[in-house]
């Protein structure tokens, strides 16, 4: 009888070693899947202003692609950590070697479809008060509708600019946001288009 026991003991333990194993190796690969994922062979030199700039195709999620300029590295968790202490905190940052301009990407939890794309991008304008909208439009890329919407608002004692897409995915919204100082709108202004304009799904 003790035999049995522990036999039938040894089995569920084994059993629960294994699904343990089994639930936190799905968990990594499933977090290593959400990473974005260079395409080194999609390299492409764009002139903008006068300037060759290079970008480089990443898969941000399993949906949709980017080109983001090649001089841009993925943000640390911990300076992100220090940047975004509220409760809002982007879930991939690409940035600059000084880190003044970023290229955020946000999965949010807000539920949102293409019929309602446009109540949601209205509810957000009515969050960033005081800022000065450039641009609001929504346009088709694919099947998919794309919200656009730039704006320029005071941040501290910074006057930034906003180039901003909002879509449906899995019919929760996101948003992408390319952001920088207004007085470097000369150089990041064609470039930020350039590379929102390259969205593909």
């Amino acid at each position: 009888m003790n035999n049995k026991k522990l036999i039938l003991l040894s089995s569920v333990g084994i059993i629960l070693i294994v699904a343990i194993s089994l639930y936190f190796g799905f968990g990594k690969n499933k977090k290593e899947e959400t990473k974005p994922v260079k395409y080194d062979t999609d390299e492409e030199k764009i002139e903008l202003n006068g300037k060759e700039v290079t970008f480089k195709k990443y898969r941000v999620n399993q949906e949709f692609l980017l080109k983001i300029p090649e001089l841009f590295v993925e943000m640390s968790d911990e300076e992100v950590n220090k940047r975004y202490t509220n409760d809002f905190k982007p879930g991939l940052i690409f940035t600059n070697d000084t880190m003044d301009i970023e290229l955020f990407v946000h999965l949010t939890s807000d539920a949102v479809n293409d019929d309602t794309l446009r109540t949601f991008v209205d509810n957000y304008k009515a969050t960033v008060n005081g800022a000065s909208i450039t641009k609001d439009d929504i346009v088709k890329v694919g099947e998919k509708s794309v919200a656009k919407l730039n704006y320029t608002i005071q941040n501290d004692t910074t006057l930034m600019s906003h180039h901003i897409l909002f879509f449906s995915l899995n019919d929760k919204a996101v948003m992408i946001d390319f952001k920088y100082p207004n007085e470097k709108s000369e150089e990041w202004d064609a470039i930020s288009t350039y590379t929102l304009g390259t969205l593909e799904f």
